[in-house]
């Protein structure tokens, strides 16, 4: 339950940040919106200097919801001080840091550019990118139009008069399949026919059935599969191919500590490995924060958690903390309102028993479904989504979960391949704790390593 929630609500927000129109900057080197409004300039104008975005000392402020009274400028320092709320930012011309002083102390942040006088304006021009993310505002940059965006998300959240109790008590229900070890059982089949015109029939299908133990802490996944292929050739191509194979996998993983691992004897003897027994480690915390930043995982983990402990508004408002805006077309405003069209009370309409909501936006119809007993207690969920690109792909997926049983069918439909999959679960409280790791002397080769020792060998 948790997962899927999880990748609904991540799932809409990649949707929503990469598939918007973009704007044209407007003036100056490069546009700003704060709070998802377009900030004007009167007379100094954003400018361009060493890869960072400047803005004039007292726009900048303004901008960020500073009135008159709370800058200053000391001229015998040569400092820009700003004060709101019980915080206090100072710079220095010529100096690389951020000095702030609140509630929890005094600290430097030190930065890679510095503030200056722009001598044809005589104006202070400070970074405002840098600044915005040292008072922990989301800050973003597109490149296409040349824009800066900055979101207070605080004030966002502040404004917002959407109520969520449906939501509430739909993350409620599904607290029963998460607060105890829970065992899950089922089955799943998925077929993949190739679209190729050298080929009369190619059709690879997967069937096989599995165990998951899951908790806050640990995830354990089992599995034995059948792999079948069937392909055959027409015209000058000669190709005859029937296979049946059976595989085996088993997953484990740490959630704490975001390791991954990875065992299936069928696979490594396929691919030749000296031993089939071996279990492979890819650390999870590790890449993701050498991609995104240190901290990344751990914020992942802790919203994973504030869904489950918390009320679904304290859950969207961590998620719309950790979302960077990439478009002035969808910030953190525009990103809200989005999630409340679909997810706030207001939204939902009854039908008989049950809540409906149903959402259409840039090709895509989503319609979510709360199940109640007749009163106020949700009891199960259904989800329903379509898309069409006008490339000419389209996929469909259905997603269930009442009375402990859970269904999932997807289909995908494109011009060079067809793809469908069933999955289905039965869940139920266990006493069995997961295994987050290999059992105790196993061998485990860290796949990270074992690329780059591939990568020193070949010398590609």
């Amino acid at each position: 339950m948790k997962k899927i929630w999880h990748s609904m609500l991540c799932g809409g927000a990649l949707a929503a940040l990469l598939c918007t129109p973009a704007l044209a900057a407007e003036e100056g080197d490069f546009s700003l919106v704060v709070n998802g409004e377009p900030v004007s300039f009167t007379d100094a104008l954003p400018q361009l200097k060493d890869d960072r975005s400047f803005l004039p000392m007292a726009a900048t402020f303004q901008a960020l919801g500073y009135g008159e009274g709370d800058i200053s400028w000391d001229n015998d320092a040569r400092t820009v001080t700003a004060e709101k709320d019980g915080v206090t930012l100072l710079l220095a011309i010529g100096k690389q840091e951020i000095k702030v002083t609140g509630p929890e102390g005094e600290k430097i942040i030190p930065t890679d550019v510095a503030p200056y006088i722009d001598p044809a304006s005589d104006r202070t021009y400070i970074p405002v990118g840098l600044v915005a993310d040292a008072l922990d505002y989301n800050v973003g940059w597109d490149g296409n139009t040349a824009t800066v965006m900055i979101d207070d998300v605080d004030a966002i959240l502040a404004a917002n008069t959407a109520t969520y109790e449906w939501m509430d008590r739909y993350m409620e229900y599904g607290r029963k399949y998460t607060q105890d070890a829970c065992q899950v059982t089922g089955g799943y089949q998925m077929e993949f026919t190739a679209k190729d015109a050298a080929l009369e029939e190619s059709l690879f299908t997967w069937k096989g059935d599995y165990t998951m133990l899951q908790s806050q802490k640990a995830l354990q996944f089992d599995t034995n599969m059948v792999f079948n292929t069937s392909a055959s050739s027409q015209g000058d191509v000669s190709l005859d191919m029937n296979a049946s194979i059976d595989m085996d996998a088993a997953m484990r993983m740490d959630l704490e500590t975001g390791k991954l691992y990875f065992q299936s004897k069928a696979l490594s003897g396929m691919l030749g490995a000296e031993k089939l027994d071996s279990w492979y480690l890819l650390d999870l915390k590790n890449t993701m924060d050498g991609l995104y930043g240190s901290g990344y995982y751990q914020d992942l983990l802790a919203l994973a958690y504030q869904e489950n402990d918390g009320g679904f508004g304290e859950a969207l408002a961590l998620l719309l903390r950790e979302v960077t805006p990439v478009s002035p077309d969808m910030t953190t405003k525009d990103m809200l309102q989005l999630y409340n069209q679909l997810f706030s009370d207001q939204a939902f309409q009854k039908s008989g028993s049950s809540y409906v909501s149903s959402f259409q936006w840039e090709g895509m119809d989503l319609t979510f479904t709360l199940f109640t007993n007749g009163g106020s207690q949700v009891n199960g969920y259904a989800m329903e989504m379509s898309a069409n690109d006008p490339s000419g792909l389209s996929m469909t997926m259905t997603a269930s979960m009442k009375n402990d049983k859970m269904e999932m069918n997807m289909e995908i439909d494109d011009t060079m391949m067809d793809m469908t999959m069933t999955m289905d679960g039965e869940y139920r409280r266990s006493g069995t704790k997961p295994a987050g790791a290999p059992p105790a002397g196993a061998e485990v080769v860290d796949v990270m390593d074992l690329m780059l020792s591939m990568v020193s060998e070949t010398g590609v």
